[in-house]
């Protein structure tokens, strides 16, 4: 496969993620006789051979109309709770692990929540280690742009480059895992997690990164200049087996149209969507006439994704032409964090015997008396919740750990969402009280969500977040536009000890 980028005006890297899966066609309806896999499309994990067996993270499907809510979102709580418990259901929304060998012991391929199959430091130094090393020498010296997508999709498979892991021995960790908890076991127990949108942004944001740790301390709140969208066509050569598909993109476009054309041999379908990755039954637009000359277009003002079908053996080129959208210039970053980009902070217990954990009130009474003087959050008691209450995962070594609290930071406004849900043993009580049956209908445990308003440093994160973000630690600080009203924000107090 060759790639091929044109710009007007200013050149732009896009990433491109090629997946291939191979099965038998049909005719009708051309992908329902295909066994395209893109269930197993998903999915991060701490160690290399855990990777293997999630496969890719599953994709951030943002909700893109949430930015131009910021007004409503600013004023009304019930908007804001709304907004934040959508957001948790993306989330934490069951993702099959990617390995089918998983099936067999399970009846059916287990599934994990989306966010736990995100990508943590071990990916990231991985990923980036493989990238810059293909680069050459005189790539490395001229920091060149590179593929975090292709990366990524490197990744899934790495563990094949390793002689000291011979398939049987991955075929016998595999076969250990036969239990929901070893499953979970599987996304590890790391504090911090990327979405695939803020990993690959990271990744190729490698310069700016590098230009960081020379640089003089940049001002937290220096004003950023505004880089305008261009005009990119962006195109790809691609030679298709008979029932591939291929995923391209996301390409981040601005307020125009865009339009995916196709021209070659064969029978190639396109399917494009804006906001996530297309399927067979989920897109946007499609054109699958009886050749490779197809045409399609979406409307812009986000993350818009291509996939390209061979309904028979083709030879094509795709192009995929927009107005790429505006970006401030962030001066750690290739511009801002796309709005699929979502950062994770987890608190795991270790599960001991006999060892409780805390937990605390967070009654309307209760908490007015906190608040009153120093706000110091004692535990109100002590529980050792089930499985079936708290998620819980046991990690290869047999060690089982509880997670008492989870964080979630989603790009989707300017100034990003936070959310906070926590372990609580009256779940449907207090801040609780509004979650919807939808995430009561999740298959692990969802605690409350509490709303609160806090003023934050612009774009960058609270200085706190800065601290624990790994290699989005330096970029984090600068680039901000000074903006001194309230920012919208959701996080909750915590419980289970999250603080």
């Amino acid at each position: 496969m060759t790639t091929r980028s044109r710009t007007h005006a200013v050149h732009s890297h896009l990433a491109l993620l090629a997946v291939a899966l191979v099965g038998a066609c049909g005719e009708d309806d051309k992908t329902a006789a295909c066994d395209l896999g893109l269930e197993s499309m998903t999915a991060s994990a701490v160690t290399i051979q855990d990777r293997k067996a999630i496969g890719l993270a599953a994709p951030y499907a943002a909700d893109l109309a949430m930015a131009a809510r910021e007004d409503e979102l600013r004023t009304s709580i019930a908007a804001r709770r709304a907004v934040a418990w959508q957001a948790v259901e993306r989330a934490l929304a069951p993702v099959p692990l990617g390995d089918p060998g998983l099936a067999a012991a399970f009846g059916g391929q287990p599934s994990i929540p989306a966010w736990h199959t995100w990508y943590g430091r071990d990916d990231f130094e991985r990923v980036f280690k493989k990238l810059y090393r293909d680069l050459g020498t005189a790539g490395r010296q001229a920091r060149a742009p590179i593929d975090a997508q292709a990366g990524l999709a490197w990744n899934v498979d790495a563990l094949s480059e390793l002689p000291e892991w011979p398939e049987q021995r991955y075929l016998d960790y595999l076969a250990a895992v036969d239990t929901p908890e070893e499953a979970g076991g599987l996304g590890g127990v790391s504090r911090v997690a990327y979405s695939p949108g803020a990993l690959a942004h990271l990744l190729t944001s490698y310069r700016e990164q590098a230009a960081c740790r020379t640089a003089p301390e940049p001002d937290p709140f220096e004003l950023s200049p505004a880089r305008t969208g261009q005009l990119v066509t962006h195109a790809e050569h691609l030679a298709l087996a008979s029932c591939e598909w291929r995923a391209l993109g996301p390409f981040q476009a601005g307020a125009d149209p865009v339009t995916v054309t196709s021209r070659g041999t064969g029978d190639a379908d396109v399917y494009v969507r804006r906001g996530a990755p297309p399927s067979p039954s989920a897109f946007d637009c499609r054109s699958r006439g009886g050749a490779s000359d197809e045409a399609c277009s979406v409307e812009g003002a986000g993350p818009v994704y291509v996939a390209v079908f061979g309904a028979a053996a083709s030879e094509v080129d795709v192009d995929v032409a927009y107005l790429s959208a505006d970006v401030l210039e962030p001066t750690c970053l290739d511009g801002e964090m796309p709005r699929d980009a979502v950062l994770i902070k987890a608190d795991w217990r270790r599960q001991i015997t006999g060892e409780l954990m805390p937990v605390f009130d967070t009654s309307a009474s209760r908490v007015a008396d906190r608040l009153e003087g120093d706000v110091v959050w004692n535990a109100d008691g002590a529980a050792s919740p089930p499985a079936t209450d708290i998620y819980t995962v046991t990690l290869p070594s047999g060690a089982r750990f509880r997670m008492p609290a989870l964080h979630l930071a989603t790009k989707e406004l300017d100034h990003w969402l936070w959310i906070t849900l926590w372990y609580s043993p009256s779940p449907d009580t207090d801040f609780g009280a509004d979650r919807p049956a939808s995430i009561a209908a999740l298959p692990w445990p969802v605690g409350p969500l509490q709303d609160v308003r806090r003023d934050l440093v612009p774009r960058g994160g609270s200085r706190s977040t800065r601290r624990v973000h790994g290699p989005a630690r330096r970029c984090a600080r600068g680039g901000a536009r000074r903006r001194r009203r309230p920012h919208v924000v959701l996080e909750p107090v915590h419980r289970g000890g999250a603080r």
